[in-house]
């Protein structure tokens, strides 16, 4: 009896001595196929989460909080290292600001400088994503990772504010040399579509297309005249690299005196943008005038970041 219920035990080790070497054998191979995809890669942050550390559950969903910032300040990203460990997925990346090139707005991506003086390596990004406990787990990691990151599939234009939206769209196709974009950027994933190319009769944002019932400064209309102006906040990124600039907005006074259809006519990038939409938001004008009577009227604004 005890020769007999030797074979059963030692088949079972055996058996246990060999899976352990090939479920190490195909992590590891998983492991190397997502760093040749995805490892010195410059991709887009989907939500554009401006945390340092992101956590997400095996279908891609977020499950740390991140409030959501803007795509020129919190949307890039390149990813540094990644690993798998356990069905856990383990990403290292450093932040990329959206600035224009030169004063002539050209969107490119620049890598964030050191918070402090003292510091040797750049602030980086953590991301965590669990895969799931399946050992063969090559599409759960592809899953997680695409709602990580924007992939071809995506439009950047669907995903951002809509006083983004002229500029961004025109400069996409290069019908608005205010948001051009850099062959760089147009070939991240999720920046641009082939589609978008064959869109020639989208309007630049920096055209003056005169909308329905809007009047135009001139020709018996009086100006708005300006009576609260708040000024606007600097981005923590921008504060941060001491990038400064003008950014200009295209709006519509209404006959109340309030700005309306705020949209970005000559963009900064480095989320003072978005800064600027927020601190007109709040201005107050005394409206337009035509034959004494308050008119909506169409007028472009220059918002200044200056540090000093």
């Amino acid at each position: 009896m005890q020769r007999q219920l030797r074979f059963p035990y030692v088949a079972a080790t055996l058996g246990f001595i060999f899976v352990i070497p090939l479920a190490y054998s195909q992590s590891a191979a998983l492991e190397q196929r997502l760093r040749d995809q995805y490892q010195g890669k410059t991709l887009m942050l989907r939500g554009f989460y401006s945390a340092d550390h992101l956590r997400y559950n095996s279908a891609g969903v977020l499950t740390s909080f991140a409030p959501s910032g803007d795509w020129t300040a919190d949307g890039f990203v390149v990813v540094n290292e990644i690993r798998l460990s356990r069905q856990r997925l383990t990403i290292k990346a450093k932040r990329l600001l959206v600035v224009s090139i030169d004063k002539k707005f050209q969107f490119q991506v620049a890598e964030q400088p050191e918070r402090r003086r003292k510091e040797k390596k750049p602030v980086l990004l953590e991301i965590e994503a669990d895969i799931g406990t399946d050992n063969s787990s090559a599409d759960r990691a592809d899953a997680a990772l695409a709602g990580i990151f924007l992939t071809a599939q995506d439009h950047l234009v669907d995903l951002i504010p809509d006083y983004w939206n002229p500029c961004v769209r025109a400069g996409l196709i290069a019908k608005d040399l205010n948001c051009h974009f850099s062959p760089e950027m147009l070939a991240i994933p999720g920046v641009h579509r082939d589609e978008d190319s064959s869109a020639s009769d989208t309007p630049g944002a920096s055209e003056n297309r005169t909308k329905p019932g809007v009047d135009h400064v001139g020709g018996g209309v009086s100006p708005p005249r300006l009576t609260f102006q708040k000024d606007p906040e600097f981005s923590e990124r921008a504060r941060q690299a001491k990038y400064q600039g003008i950014v200009v907005l295209n709006l519509v006074v209404n006959e109340e005196g309030l700005p309306t259809n705020i949209h970005i006519l000559n963009p900064l990038g480095c989320g003072l943008d978005a800064k600027a939409v927020q601190a007109v938001e709040t201005w107050r004008f005394q409206p337009a005038e035509k034959d004494g009577q308050p008119v909506p009227v169409e007028i472009a604004v220059e918002v200044d970041f200056h540090l000093y």
